[in-house]
């Protein structure tokens, strides 16, 4: 028997995981069309590497709505209409609230003990009930003087230092959070160090929370090799994450739910500057209501419909979550196409708030399709998940936003910085982070208080605050 050595051994199991790869490769299983696979490999040299889900939304118009791409021997169905994610992720939300299993983001880095990655199970359900106690629409109302008092401090932030407003935002989105979950004090910006820690695990979650990106996901034996082996490198990334991930559950922090209000309202800033007629509209609507002697304050919200349309342009826009996956825990049939239990499932919503049918001129940014008579859906429907796993904070984070940007337009003027050699204004270049949340790449932005009074009533704020 010394001829069945381990390498012998080696390449009889290769050469079986080949054989069942080039099966199931030329396997449709009654899926929805999709882009002609390449044996073994699938789809995946097709993947783009940059906006996915404008490749995604390609694909929807060739292929139909409901598409179907491999990775290797594994299908992942895209969801590039409304309908088609509300008919699966919230009609039907009962089978399809569950997560795709991902190796990489889930068991190596470390999230799959976090509610974003955890499958659809008691212990999800429980965690879910808790979130709704705290975080429901009655509730939120009480946190509404501390939202405004640390938004005030931001103005003045914001007057000081406007080229750090990203800082800015992270800074006033972190406190909220902290003093709403847990109490926690933070005046004299203590989390520095964790605000790093937490931005570098989210990037990684943003990029590995899409199936398939790693190869470990369709080929999960492979977390089993050693991180020195060649090509073994996300062994040693999903090391480093598990440690970034522990830092936060010891200093717990609502993250997530920060971050994309940081990219929302970054994205706010550079749709002010780009389209100025509509931040004059929202101003003047602000001036005739409000008033030029206080700050807007969140139950103002009503009696500002301009301002509110404009936040939901925003997220239509440009979608901070740009993509969902969801995973089906049974066998189902959607429009005559069968979907085997376990297959992930994509919505992409970029697609759906870009959709011709629903939005007119998707590209054009233009709040007045949400007010009447036109009354275009609701963009936050898309924007806050859906189903049961819909996100519990969405109140906190509406009221949050609406009182940032509605204090922000109040008091400052949005403008592309000028060229000190030629005077000339300058647009910023159009670039976007890719994975399942997007946010602008850092750009310069010409932020100045409207006025003298307007000067005077950010500070006058800041010492009530």
């Amino acid at each position: 028997m010394e001829w069945i050595t381990v390498d012998s051994i080696a390449l009889v199991l290769f050469a079986v995981i080949l054989a069942l790869l080039l099966r199931r490769s030329f396997t449709h299983d009654g899926l929805p069309p999709g882009p002609k696979p390449v044996p073994i490999f699938g789809n995946l040299f097709q993947f783009p590497q940059q906006e996915e889900w404008l490749q995604f939304a390609q694909w929807g118009n060739i292929y139909g709505d409901v598409a179907t791409v491999r990775i290797f021997n594994k299908p992942m169905i895209l969801l590039n209409s409304a309908q088609a994610i509300v008919d699966l992720f919230e009609a039907r939300s009962a089978i399809y609230s569950s997560r795709p299993h991902l190796t990489m983001a889930g068991d190596l880095m470390g999230w799959g003990e976090t509610v974003v990655l955890m499958p659809y199970n008691e212990r999800f359900k429980n965690y879910r009930r808790l979130l709704k106690v705290g975080l429901n629409k009655q509730v939120t109302r009480e946190y509404y003087p501390l939202m405004e008092k640390e938004i005030a401090r931001e103005l003045v932030w914001l007057l000081d230092k406007p080229d750090a407003y990203e800082d800015h935002f992270r800074r006033t989105a972190g406190t909220v959070a902290l003093k709403i979950a847990y109490g926690y004090q933070n005046e004299n910006n203590e989390f520095k160090a964790l605000v790093q820690d937490t931005e570098e695990a989210l990037h990684m979650f943003a990029i590995a929370a899409l199936p398939g990106v790693f190869l470990v996901d369709t080929l999960p034996f492979l977390r089993h090799l050693p991180s020195w082996f060649p090509g073994a490198g996300f062994r040693k990334l999903g090391i480093r994450t598990q440690r970034l991930i522990k830092s936060m559950i010891d200093t717990p922090f609502d993250m997530v739910k920060r971050q994309v209000t940081v990219a929302a309202l970054s994205t706010f800033l550079l749709c002010m500057m780009l389209f100025p007629g509509v931040q004059k509209k929202a101003q003047d609507e602000i001036d005739r209501v409000i008033g030029n002697d206080r700050l807007p304050h969140i139950e103002d919200r009503d009696s500002l419909p301009y301002v509110g349309a404009v936040l939901k342009e925003v997220v239509r826009w440009r979608p901070v979550v740009a993509m969902v996956s969801h995973s089906v825990t049974q066998d189902d049939v959607y429009r005559g196409y069968h979907i085997p239990a376990g297959t992930a499932l994509v919505a992409n919503i970029w697609a759906a708030l870009h959709d011709p049918a629903r939005y007119t001129d998707p590209d054009s940014f233009r709040p007045e399709r949400f007010l009447a008579p036109e009354c275009a859906p609701d963009s936050s429907n898309f924007a806050f998940g859906f189903g049961r796993r819909a996100c519990p904070g969405e109140a906190v984070a509406q009221a949050s936003l609406f009182c940032t940007v509605a204090r922000i337009l109040a008091v400052f003027d949005i403008a592309l910085p000028i060229d000190a050699k030629t005077g000339e204004p300058v647009r910023p270049t159009m670039r976007w982070s890719s994975g399942v949340t997007s946010h602008p790449h850092p750009f310069k932005v010409d932020i100045r208080a409207r006025s003298e009074k307007a000067a005077e009533m950010i500070n006058r704020a800041r010492d009530e605050a």
